[in-house]
């Protein structure tokens, strides 16, 4: 059976690999769960074709972000708004047959999607984008979250790593209450703070080499800001049964709001501001034998919640201090699994191909669902 796929975002950096993947390693009957690109969709316009999106089409948008928007605009239809795409699926009678695959990170507009798509049709949806679930209300993610076998959330967090079920299956599954997360949720913060420990370049040029190698987003406050590593804790909290907002996280900025008003050249520039205070932190962690770590943080002791998001230094033998590589860790204590022994789930950190990679995972395990629903 065919596992046909609508990719949202086509043209994105993770959208094109998303169908370079699904290109050389699914549409060939290479496993029991061969995948067909039926539609893919930009912000403003989508291309769909119940027998497949032709090869020519797909092979223009995953070589290149020109060759794609070029594509896009020559072979494109417009829509007024992106919700539309559901009743195109519908009136095709392929009700039941798609996966949605969420690669973007637009907010408002994506939970309205993800609603109509779970509560308007029949179709899957697998999601990268961590907005709809962690900026939102309770409300909007108990809704979400209620239709489990038609929306898999798995790559918003450590998506190789299943840390969601995880966490799910311990507080809902055997009622292992979990006291603590602590982890290191963003391998590019990982890089830059291990750059500079190195004491050899200041921060700045190292957020500039890390952009130059597309370590960071295009625009790296997007990295540097809070918000990335704090939607991620919100959604752990909320799979570990609490009811909170992304407004209960205390936070700490790697880097403060008032670089949210620059970009390109003057963002870089201007952070040179910070040199001289990350030299200095980065020389006395070393001299207590510790390294920096942006770290977030989830404590549940005493009916007391706490969650923080903050620079710190780790002791360099600790599991914190020990990461290395492209990964991210997470250190998890609970009823059974408490400390001084916790659990820790340590994976590859986001990439390109990485995310790519874990939507196809999460993708090909809704064959059996759509088999168990229908």
């Amino acid at each position: 059976m065919k596992q046909r796929i609508f990719i949202l975002w086509a043209s994105g950096n993770v959208g094109r690999e998303l169908i370079s993947q699904v290109l050389r390693k699914d549409v060939k009957g290479n496993h029991v769960n061969p995948s067909e690109i039926v539609g893919i969709a930009n912000s403003d316009s989508y291309i769909f074709d119940e027998g497949g999106v032709s090869l020519e089409i797909l092979e223009d948008i995953s070589s290149s972000r020109n060759s794609a928007i070029s594509c896009f605009s020559q072979n494109s239809t417009p829509f007024d708004k992106i919700e539309d795409i559901v009743d195109i699926v519908k009136n095709a009678g392929l009700d039941w047959e798609i996966v949605f695959a969420d690669v973007t990170a637009w907010k408002q507009e994506l939970l309205d999607l993800h609603k109509k798509i779970l509560l308007e049709s029949q179709n899957f949806l697998v999601t990268a984008n961590k907005n709809p679930i962690s900026l939102y209300s309770q409300t909007d993610f108990n809704e979400l979250t209620t239709y489990a076998r038609r929306y898999d959330t798995n790559t918003t967090v450590m998506g190789w790593a299943w840390i969601l079920n995880f966490v799910h299956e311990r507080t809902n599954g055997i009622a292992d209450n979990i006291h603590k997360i602590e982890g290191v949720f963003s391998w590019t913060l990982w890089y830059i703070l291990s750059e500079l420990e190195k004491q050899e370049k200041t921060f700045s040029q190292i957020v500039r080499d890390a952009k130059e190698q597309w370590y960071t987003e295009p625009n790296p406050w997007d990295d540097l800001n809070w918000l990335d590593v704090a939607r991620k804790l919100v959604i752990l909290a909320r799979y570990a049964g609490h009811e909170i907002d992304i407004t209960d996280v205390q936070v700490n900025p790697l880097v403060w709001l008032q670089y949210a008003q620059y970009s390109g050249e003057e963002f870089l520039n201007q952070l040179e501001n910070e040199d001289a205070s990350f030299s200095t932190q980065a020389s006395m962690a070393e001299s207590q034998w510790k390294v920096l770590r942006y770290v977030a943080k989830m404590n549940y002791a005493g009916e007391k919640l706490s969650l923080e998001v903050w620079l710190m230094s780790v002791l360099k033998n600790s599991d914190l201090g020990t990461l290395d590589g492209t990964s991210n860790l997470a250190v998890i204590s609970t009823d059974i699994l408490s400390d001084p022994l916790p659990h820790v789930i340590k994976s590859r950190g986001a990439g390109l191909a990485v995310t790519a990679g874990s939507v196809r995972v999460w993708i090909s395990k809704m064959l059996s669902s759509h088999l168990l629903t229908r």
